[in-house]
This record gives C-alpha cells, sequence and structure tokens, in this order.
C-alpha cells in the first residue's frame, strides 16, 4: 500500500513538472525580444564631408571667377585709358615718361595673370563643373560655367553632350605637357557613365586640352583631342 502511495506521488510530481514545462515555453512564445536596430552614421558623415567639400569647391571656384573678372574689368578699362589718351595726343612722341610707365605695368600685369592662372587651373575648374552638372547639381548652371571656360563654344552644345551622362569622374590629376607664351596642352584622364539604348556604357577618356591665353592672361579651352577606351 505504501508502495502504491509512493507511486501516486511520483506520477503527482511528474505531471506537474510536464504542465509547468509547457507554460513556460508558451510564455517564451509571447515575449519576444528584439535586437536593438543599429543605424551606422558613417554614411551619413561620408555624405556630409562630401557636401561640405564640394561647397567649399564652389566658393572657391565662384571666388576665382570673381578676382579674375575684376582683374579683367580694370586692366580693359585702364588700357582702354591710355590708348584714348593716344589717340588724343597730336603725335605718338608725345607720350609722357607716366604713360609709358603705365603701358609697361599693364603688360607686367597681364603676364603676371597668366603665371599664377595655371592652365591646369581651368581645366580642374572645368572638369569639377561636368561632374556637378551630371550628378545632381544645377545642370543649366554647372553647364554654363563648363562653357564659359572655353573659347566660342555655345552651352546648347554642352547640354547636348552630357544630357544622358549619369557619371563623371577624373582619374588622375590634370598634367601639363607644354606651355609656350599664350598656348598650351593640358592631359588629363576621366571616366564617365552614359545611358545609351536604357544601358549605361561605362567609358575612361584620355583628353589632350589645347588652351589659349586671351589678351588678359586669362585661359580657355580652344579644342581637345580624345583617346576613347
Amino acid at each position: 500500500m505504501k508502495n502504491i502511495s509512493n507511486l501516486y506521488l511520483i506520477l503527482l510530481i511528474f505531471f506537474i513538472t510536464i504542465i509547468s514545462q509547457g507554460c513556460n515555453k508558451e510564455n517564451n512564445k509571447d515575449v519576444t525580444f528584439e535586437p536593438p536596430k543599429e543605424y551606422s552614421s558613417d554614411k551619413e558623415r561620408e555624405l556630409s564631408v562630401k557636401e561640405e567639400m564640394l561647397n567649399q569647391r564652389q566658393k572657391e571656384l565662384d571666388e576665382r571667377e570673381r578676382n579674375l573678372n575684376i582683374k579683367d574689368s580694370i586692366l580693359t578699362a585702364r588700357e582702354l585709358a591710355l590708348n584714348q589718351g593716344k589717340i588724343d595726343t597730336t603725335s605718338k612722341t608725345d607720350l609722357t615718361k607716366k604713360d609709358i610707365k603705365e603701358k609697361k605695368n599693364i603688360e607686367k600685369e597681364k603676364e603676371l595673370n597668366k603665371r599664377l592662372d595655371n592652365p591646369k587651373n581651368t581645366i580642374q575648374d572645368y572638369l569639377e563643373y561636368i561632374k556637378r552638372a551630371v550628378e545632381g547639381g544645377n545642370f543649366d548652371e554647372n553647364i554654363k560655367k563648363a562653357s564659359d571656360q572655353w573659347e566660342g563654344r555655345s552651352v546648347e552644345s554642352f547640354k547636348k553632350s552630357y544630357k544622358n551622362v549619369k557619371k563623371f569622374s577624373r582619374l588622375e590629376e590634370p598634367v601639363v605637357l607644354s606651355q609656350k607664351g599664350n598656348t598650351a596642352k593640358v592631359k588629363v584622364k576621366v571616366k564617365q557613365v552614359e545611358v545609351k539604348d536604357n544601358k549605361e556604357v561605362e567609358s575612361t577618356l584620355t583628353v589632350i586640352y589645347n588652351l589659349v591665353a586671351d589678351k588678359n592672361g586669362k585661359w580657355k579651352i580652344k579644342g581637345n583631342i580624345i583617346d576613347k577606351k
């Protein structure tokens, strides 16, 4: 009899244990723990730094443009006034020492501008404007600035050339191949991705730009030779 009681007790403990484990499983199913979401700020910092660099570069380009335009205006006005004074004199030999000195100063300033405004800088500015135009910047505004780096090339021709270009990057720093007097050649390698027939086509281009310095010593792109690979 005592053995039977012990058996009942063991069975009771066994059933209680099973029921308890079942309840624990149900409770475990009801409670879910979601791991804390991790948001990496690396990409945001990268984009922020890139945007800051582009903004800084834009400010530098705008500042250089303003300075060069101011110099151009001052030199042109001074030279025009000097030439007008020559017209008003009765003889070319009547030029005063002050006039001669002024003319020499103008020529020196033009030569200084030519030295300071390296032809490589013109190419760097031009490529930067193209990159901004095709990669999310103001297309019309940047294409206009890019066309201003050329001598006698219309904005519309640039719009037509780059309307389907989606990515543009400079692979190497521009290199001055030659510079003599008011002419120069600059070589650079770039990469662009263009959409053709609904497909993205990637091209690597080696471009040699021919540049000329205008009467105020500012370099302009006159033409280029493209080696497409």
